[in-house]
């Protein structure tokens, strides 16, 4: 399916747009649209590609899943609709990522998403300052 088929549609840069108000009423629609992703996540781990093992790939997929970035009157993003299928491909990523990094930290005890966040935003700092 084609996002520009949807009411209210329009492509702003990379991303699908279409107004809170006319998503409401086109939300079955949508909902099948963004499902794709699902199909899509099947046929290239049944190749053996599995996008969750490579940060890289993980991320590939979820640009490249259908999505539709909803706005407001203003015309700001309010909220974003993916298939389930994005979600647990960035979720697993990151679970891996978290498992190298404790690893690579010799640590035992998980790391928080939190504490990650946090240690980010001090690293991001002190490259700043």
């Amino acid at each position: 399916m084609d996002p520009a088929q949807f009411d209210g549609y329009a492509r702003r840069g990379t991303i699908d747009t279409l107004p809170l108000t006319e998503a409401a009423r086109q939300l079955e629609a949508i909902a099948r649209y963004v499902a794709g992703a699902r199909d899509e996540l099947t046929r290239r781990e049944q190749d053996g590609e599995i996008p969750a093992l490579d940060g890289g790939k993980a991320l590939a997929f979820a640009h490249e899943a259908p999505s539709l970035s909803l706005t407001g009157p203003d015309g700001e993003t309010v909220a974003v609709i993916v298939s389930p299928a994005v979600l647990e491909v960035l979720e697993d990523a990151v679970g891996l990522l978290q498992g190298e990094l404790d690893r690579g930290r010799g640590t035992g005890a998980p790391v928080t998403t939190e504490q990650l966040r946090e240690e980010l935003r001090g690293d991001l700092v002190g490259r700043v300052g």
